[in-house]
């Protein structure tokens, strides 16, 4: 879980953080007048997508302790997600007295 996690959210955060100097070459060296708008919809984007490997990192974890995952986690994510929206819909698991 931990290693996709980290491939899941690395990539995309490494590639938000760097379109910063990016667009600073772009702008600054190459004289190329950049909307100011653009690096943040460009980082929005890699930013969320890193958000969104978080997610997918931990709903494709195995849950069975006793089981081993596989590597990408698909067949968990699928057996995970009917679970984790039903927790959110029944108000987080806390139980009602």
């Amino acid at each position: 879980m931990i290693s996709r996690i980290g491939f899941t959210v690395g990539i995309p955060l490494l590639v938000g953080l760097l379109f910063f100097p990016f667009f600073y070459y772009l702008k600054v060296v190459l004289k190329i007048d950049v909307p100011s708008w653009l690096p943040v919809i460009v980082s929005f984007i890699f930013f969320g997508a890193a958000l969104l490997g978080v997610s997918y990192g931990i709903v494709s974890s195995s849950w069975d302790p006793l089981r081993e995952g596989s590597l990408l986690g698909w067949n968990e994510a699928q057996r995970n997600w009917p679970v984790f929206w039903q927790s959110l819909w029944s108000g987080g698991g806390s139980r009602k007295k």
